[in-house]
């Protein structure tokens, strides 16, 4: 009986001990990392212009240990357009033209290889079908949207022709349904909108499209709109409360929106995309792990993938301009602050990836995980705007 006793005290013991080593997180990163913003964003911008192509195609997906290789097949042409408005935003803000050339390479292979004319003047981002697997030509909203945020700088440089500005917007109206949603594909050969597929970010994505192609050739049924979309999410979601999903598109066409001339927002329409505004930042800052002990400090629970950490601060960022709640202020600065110190932290900052924003922190502790090393192209680019943004507010 004692020697039972034994056995079963050493096999619980055991699993204890296995439980605990499972669960635990693992420890502190010991080298003495930098993590200068000013740094981190010169590394980010030198990982971008490596990772452009001479023909203008990005190195879409790398790995922290370069004899990993990828066959770069699959790629996607929405993610392709969110990196050509990360590079402009070096110019913008940051008066730094080191990726100058390599945009204007990237933005003429995105609008010859997947900018297509569906019809008579009106134009759309199309998938390849190879890239991405699809069994037919389908052309997203969301690729409309993010076309115009990050080709539209090109018209007063004179690298575009303003009837395909003009085309994917026309594309994006042609899209929406009375009450101010969209339908989220269109199949090119069918002439059909899908019914069924709904994306939580293109119209975010589409909203900002058009007012950054305001920008540029200023129309009311622009602003119009980005407007009529823009309070029709903030209707949607309005009584979700914190479970609202953080979309971090619809806050940056938000302040976009704001800083319109002529947006014709009313002051109780304002109002309520403040409220849509300040129910987002809500529903994410509680997340955060603020213990600046913590390996993970910065990141929010069950989340340490840097891109979609980079995307909650753009939001963030954006949410900081539209709101006049002075607290609220505080505590997404806080945030940020946080945030901008894990993203660089978890950064690579030496060897051949230099620059390179790994898909998952893990990768820093778990050397042999391929998954957790894999650097995308937009991963660098969410986390990039994000500090090129949050810079404009320590101005």
């Amino acid at each position: 009986m004692k020697s039972s006793a034994l056995i079963i005290a050493f096999i619980t013991l055991t699993l204890i001990t296995m439980i605990y080593l499972f669960f635990k997180k693992p420890p502190a990163y010991a080298e003495n990392i930098d993590t200068n913003l000013d740094n981190s964003i010169l590394l980010a911008i030198g990982y971008l212009s490596k990772s452009t192509k001479e023909n203008g195609r990005f190195v879409y997906n790398a790995n922290v240990d370069p004899d990993v290789k990828y066959g770069n097949i699959r790629y996607n042409a929405l993610r392709h357009a969110g990196t050509l408005y990360s590079m402009y935003l070096c110019e913008k803000y940051l008066n730094n033209f080191t990726l100058k050339e390599k945009r204007y390479l990237a933005s003429d292979y995105f609008i010859k290889r997947y900018v297509k004319e569906i019809q008579p003047g009106m134009y759309a981002v199309v998938s390849d079908m190879k890239e991405e697997k699809l069994n037919s030509r389908q052309a997203k909203l969301g690729g409309a949207g993010l076309g115009l945020i990050g080709l539209s700088n090109l018209y007063p440089e004179g690298k575009i022709d303003i009837k395909i500005l003009r085309g994917l917007g026309d594309f994006i109206i042609y899209m929406q349904k009375p009450d101010g949603s969209f339908y989220s594909k269109y199949y090119v050969d069918t002439y059909e909108k899908d019914k069924t597929f709904i994306s939580l970010y293109y119209p975010g994505e589409a909203a900002l499209g058009l007012l950054y192609l305001n920008d540029v050739d200023p129309q009311k049924k622009w602003v119009k709109t980005a407007k009529k979309t823009l309070l029709y999410l903030a209707e949607l979601r309005k009584d979700s409360g914190s479970k609202v999903p953080f979309d971090h598109w619809a806050m940056l066409a938000t302040k976009k929106l704001f800083e319109t001339p002529d947006n014709t927002l009313t002051p109780e329409e304002k109002v309520i995309l403040q409220k849509h505004a300040e129910q987002m930042a809500n529903s994410i800052l509680y997340k955060q792990i603020t213990d600046k002990k913590d390996v993970f400090a910065g990141s929010f629970q069950d989340n340490i993938r840097p891109c979609s950490i980079g995307t909650i601060m753009e939001g963030l960022v954006a949410i900081y301009y539209c709101t006049d709640d002075e607290v609220l202020k505080e505590k997404i600065l806080n945030s940020l602050a946080l945030g901008t110190e894990f993203l660089s932290r978890y950064q690579v900052k030496d060897g051949t990836m230099q620059g390179g924003i790994p898909t998952s922190a893990y990768w820093r502790f778990k050397k042999d995980d391929q998954k957790a090393s894999v650097i995308r192209i937009d991963n660098v680019q969410h986390v990039l705007s994000a500090w090129i943004t949050y810079l404009q507010i320590q101005k």
